[in-house]
């Protein structure tokens, strides 16, 4: 079998191999957020948004936000965490757009429970003068205060994190 001798095959079965245990442990798309927790009685007095981290990465004149949130879906369906459903809302009224992957599917939440989940969006720097809302069917939280924050100052693809909203 001369074929196998061929260092070019082996570098190529090395490589399918490599792919192939990386398409098998990687997580799916959604694989980030946490568990389910069914929605007990006495959840009723929670808030249903709470952000757990704010994370903002520059990428040159724009920046990629990533919230990192609890979600309490108290509705009998799915919520899937897009728009119209889900916004994020400047001081003017103005939706900001997501960050969207092609092969990333938006997460969801299913009725009466509550998830962690990871939300993206694409800032310009108008976005950053003023204060952001995320709406999620009616329920809302702050995201980042009224007080500007100069995107220039921020380091370029060095993620700058806030645990709960951007102050």
């Amino acid at each position: 079998m001369k074929f196998l001798q061929r260092i070019e095959v082996w570098v190529l079965l090395l490589l399918a191999a490599g792919a192939a245990v990386w398409v098998l442990t990687s997580r799916p798309s959604g694989a980030d957020d946490g568990d389910p927790e069914a929605i007990t009685e006495g959840a009723a007095a929670q808030p249903a948004i709470v952000i757990h981290r704010t994370t903002l990465e520059r990428d040159f004149g724009n920046a990629r936000l990533d919230l990192e949130l609890r979600y309490r879906n108290a509705s009998p369906r799915t919520l899937i965490l897009q728009s119209p459903d889900v916004r994020l809302i400047t001081a003017e009224g103005q939706e900001v757009p997501p960050f969207i992957l092609p092969m990333e599917k938006p997460p969801q939440i299913s009725p009466q429970t509550a998830q962690d989940v990871r939300l993206r969006y694409w800032l310009d720097k108008k976005h950053l003068q003023g204060p952001l809302t995320l709406d999620i069917r009616g329920a809302t939280a702050e995201v980042k205060g009224p007080a500007p924050l100069d995107l220039d100052k921020l380091e370029n693809k060095k993620p700058k994190t806030w645990t709960g909203p951007v102050r």
